[in-house]
C-alpha cells in the first residue's frame, strides 16, 4: 500500500501534469497583464493644462494645438537698485541686469515676436528669487509653436542679454487629452 500511497502523493502535486501546466499558464497571464497596464498607462495622455482657443468675429473657435507656454525673468529698470556690489560698483557678472529704460524691453520683445514660430508674448512686472537674490524685475509668459525648443528660445536669450549663464524656462504644454 505505501507504493500506492507514493503515486497518489506525486499525481497530487503533480509536477508534470495538468496542475503544472495550469500554475504555468496562471504565471504567464499574470505577466501578461502586467504588462498591459504599464503600457496603458505609459500611452494615456494627461489632460491638458491649458487651451489656447482662437475665436473670430463669428463665434467659431479654434483650438491651437500643437502649442507652448515658455516663461522666464528678464531685469527691469529696478533690479539694478538690488545687485551685488562690489567696492561700490555693481558686481561684472550681475551688469548685464542694469538697465536704464525700457526701450531694451522694448527690442527684446520685438526680436522674440520676429520670431515665426512664437505667436505673441506678455509681460509682467514681478519679484522674484532663484539662484540670486531677491528682486524685481520682468516676468515673460510665451505662446509658441511646438518647433520652437526651449534651446533656441535660450540661445536667442543669452544672445540678446550677452548672459551666458544657463536660462530658467518653464514649459507649460496644451498637448494632451480633453478629458478630466
Amino acid at each position: 500500500m505505501n507504493k500506492h500511497a507514493s503515486k497518489n502523493e506525486s499525481a497530487f502535486g503533480c509536477p508534470n501534469t495538468f496542475c503544472g501546466a495550469a500554475s504555468c499558464l496562471f504565471i504567464c497571464a499574470t505577466i501578461a497583464f502586467i504588462a498591459w497596464v504599464a503600457v496603458s498607462k505609459q500611452s494615456a495622455q494627461s489632460p491638458r493644462l491649458w487651451v489656447p482657443v482662437l475665436v473670430d468675429s463669428q463665434g467659431s473657435q479654434t483650438i491651437l494645438g500643437e502649442t507652448h507656454q515658455m516663461e522666464f525673468w528678464t531685469p527691469s529698470v529696478e533690479t539694478k537698485n538690488y545687485l551685488h556690489t562690489e567696492n561700490g560698483e555693481i558686481a561684472d557678472s550681475e551688469k548685464w541686469q542694469v538697465i536704464s529704460n525700457d526701450d531694451v524691453l522694448v527690442q527684446f520683445g520685438a526680436m522674440l515676436h520676429s520670431n515665426q514660430n512664437i505667436l505673441g508674448y506678455r509681460r509682467v512686472e514681478e519679484w522674484g528669487q532663484g539662484q540670486t537674490v531677491f528682486k524685481p524685475g520682468w516676468w515673460w509668459t510665451l505662446n509658441v509653436y511646438t518647433n520652437c525648443s526651449v534651446v533656441d528660445l535660450a540661445q536667442a536669450y543669452q544672445k540678446f542679454w550677452k548672459e551666458s549663464h544657463p536660462v530658467f524656462i518653464e514649459v507649460i504644454d496644451n498637448r494632451g487629452s480633453n478629458d478630466k
